[in-house]
C-alpha cells in the first residue's frame, strides 16, 4: 500500500487499519498468526510508531487482534471473531432475546416469556385509564414523573426499609436510561473513574465504556472482593461503584449482609457513590426478603438506586425509577428533560394502578413458583453433564453462571450450540477486556422445563463430541 500523506480527509492510521483488517479477513494473515511489530510496520510505511499503534488499537477494539504482553500481536481465531466482534456485542445480545422458534432453546435471553406477562390485567387497566383521563393523558406531563406514581412507589419501597420523599424519585424510560442519565449528570472534561464487578452486566459495561475509566473488581460468591475494592478506592478518586445486590447479571450471586454493610462504610470513607441496579430482587426462591443497600443509606447521601420493571412485569413497558441524593436529583431531572422531556404518562398511570391494586405482589408470587421450578430442573439436568461446572449456587432470579472444562474449546462449543439451535450468552461480553474465556451465562427466563431438559441433553452431546 502506498500511503499518500497529502490526502488529509482520511487519517493515515485508518488507512493502515483498513489494510490490515482486509488482510486478516482475506486470510493473508491467518488466524492465530503473529503480526509484524509496531516498529516493523512503522519502518515499512515510513511512519511514526504512534500512527501504527492507533491502527492496532482500533483493530483490537473491533476484535481482530489480541495483544500478548512480551510476546507480540496475534490475529484472533475465526470462531472468536464470528461471535465476538466488539461493535456488535450489545445489539446481538439484545437480538437473541427476541428470537422465537419451535426448535430453538433460548438460554441466552433474560426476557421473560410471554406466557408469564400480566397482559390481561394491563389491557383492562389501559382501557380504564383512557376512559378516566381522556385525551389529556396524551399531553406532556412532569419531567420527574407523575405525582401519583412517585407517591405509590414511595409507599411501596417503605416495605423494603427505604424511606425517602417522592421528590427524591425520578421516573425513567427503563433502567438503561437511568444509567445514561447518571453518566450525563457526572459528565466532565476528564473521564469519570468508576468501579464495576468483573464480570458485570454487559448493558451497563457498554454504556460506561464510552466515557469512563473503568476499574474492575473480582466477583466472589458473596459480592465484590473488598480488599481489591479498597485498594482502588485508596488510590483513585472514584465517581461511583456500580453493582447489583441480588441475583446479579451474569453470575446470579447475591451480596452477603456483611459485605453490604462494609460497602456502605467504604463508600462513606472514600467519599464516593454507589449505583445499585435492581432488576429482580423480588424473585427470592426461599421467600426471605432481600435487603437493598439503599435501605442502609439512611440519610440518602451515598446510594443511587435504579429499579427496573422490565424483568418482573414486561420488557416492553419501558418503565423504571431512580432514587438519588437530594443534591443530585435536580440535575438528573434537568438531564432527563434534555434527553426526552418526559416518559409516557399513559404507561405511568397504568403502572400506578397496577401497583396500588396489589397486582405486582400476586404476579411476583407466580413468577417465584415458575422460576424456582425451572431452576431446580436446570440444576438437576446439569449434574449429568461432566464438562460443565455451575460456578455459584443461587437463591433467586433467573441467571446461572457456568464454566466449561478447560479441555473444551469455548468458541467451537458456542458455534456448535448455535448450529444445533441452542442460544447461550458467551461470558466474554461481561468482562472489561472482552477476551475469550470458558464462562457462559445461562438464563431460564424464557425456557420452560421441557425445553430445559431438551436443551441440556443437546449440550451434553455437543460437549462430549467436541
Amino acid at each position: 500500500m502506498k500511503v499518500n500523506l497529502e490526502q488529509k480527509k482520511i487519517p493515515i492510521y485508518l488507512k493502515i487499519y483498513e489494510e490490515l483488517k482486509n488482510k486478516i479477513e482475506k486470510n493473508e494473515y491467518p488466524e492465530n498468526s503473529k503480526l509484524p511489530s509496531i516498529r516493523q510496520l512503522a519502518l515499512k510505511y515510513k511512519l511514526n510508531n504512534i500512527t501504527i499503534m492507533k491502527a492496532f488499537t482500533l483493530l483490537e477494539k473491533e476484535g481482530y487482534i489480541i495483544k500478548k504482553r512480551g510476546v507480540g500481536i496475534f490475529v484472533k481465531s475465526k470462531e472468536f471473531l464470528f461471535y465476538n466482534t466488539a461493535s456488535n456485542n450489545l445489539i446481538e445480545t439484545f437480538k437473541v432475546g427476541q428470537l422465537k422458534d419451535n426448535n430453538l432453546i433460548n438460554f441466552a435471553s433474560g426476557t421473560p416469556s410471554e406466557d408469564v406477562y400480566p397482559f390481561e390485567i394491563f389491557k383492562k387497566l389501559y382501557n380504564q385509564v383512557l376512559e378516566e383521563c381522556g385525551p389529556k393523558i396524551m399531553l406532556y406531563h412532569p419531567t420527574q414523573g407523575l405525582d401519583e406514581l412517585r407517591e405509590t412507589i414511595k409507599q411501596d419501597i417503605e416495605e423494603k426499609g427505604i424511606f425517602v420523599s417522592k421528590d427524591d424519585i425520578q421516573i425513567t424510560s427503563g433502567s438503561q436510561q437511568g444509567l445514561d442519565l447518571i453518566l450525563k449528570t457526572f459528565s466532565s472534561k476528564r473521564k469519570n473513574k468508576i468501579i464495576v464487578g468483573n464480570p458485570t452486566y454487559h448493558g451497563a459495561l457498554n454504556t460506561f465504556k464510552t466515557n469512563c475509566k473503568i476499574y474492575p473488581v473480582e466477583i466472589e460468591e458473596d459480592g465484590f472482593n473488598l480488599t481489591q475494592l479498597e485498594n482502588i478506592l485508596s488510590e483513585e478518586k472514584i465517581s461511583f461503584i456500580y453493582t447489583t445486590m441480588d441475583f446479579s447479571c451474569p453470575t446470579g450471586i447475591s451480596w452477603s449482609e456483611e459485605k453490604k454493610q462494609r460497602l456502605i462504610s467504604l463508600a462513606r470513607k472514600y467519599n464516593t457513590l454507589i449505583v445499585e441496579d435492581d432488576f429482580a430482587s423480588e424473585l427470592s426462591f426461599n421467600n426471605i426478603p432481600k435487603t437493598s443497600i439503599k435501605s442502609l443509606d439512611l440519610d440518602n447521601k451515598i446510594v443511587i438506586y435504579i429499579k427496573s420493571f422490565s424483568k418482573i412485569i414486561m420488557p416492553g413497558l419501558r418503565l423504571a425509577y431512580m432514587i438519588a441524593p437530594q443534591e443530585l436529583i435536580s440535575k438528573i431531572v434537568t438531564v432527563k428533560f434534555t434527553t426526552d422531556i418526559t416518559t409516557s404518562a399513559l404507561d405511568q398511570k397504568v403502572l400506578a394502578h397496577f401497583l396500588k391494586n396489589g397486582f405486582l405482589k400476586s404476579h411476583v408470587a407466580n413468577l417465584f413458583k415458575i422460576y424456582s421450578e425451572r431452576y431446580n430442573a436446570l440444576i438437576e439436568e446439569l449434574k449429568q453433564v461432566p464438562y460443565i461446572e455451575v460456578v455459584y449456587n443461587i437463591n433467586g432470579g433467573f441467571y446461572i453462571w457456568i464454566k466449561l472444562s478447560e479441555d473444551i474449546d469455548s468458541s467451537k462449543f458456542y458455534l456448535k450450540c448455535k448450529e444445533n439451535n441452542i442460544l447461550l450468552l458467551s461470558g466474554n461480553v461481561f468482562f472489561l477486556d472482552n477476551q475469550k474465556n470458558q464462562y457462559f451465562r445461562l438464563s431460564f427466563a424464557t425456557t420452560d422445563i421441557p425445553e430445559i431438559i431438551d436443551g441440556i441433553n443437546r449440550l451434553k452431546i455437543i460437549a462430549k463430541n467436541i
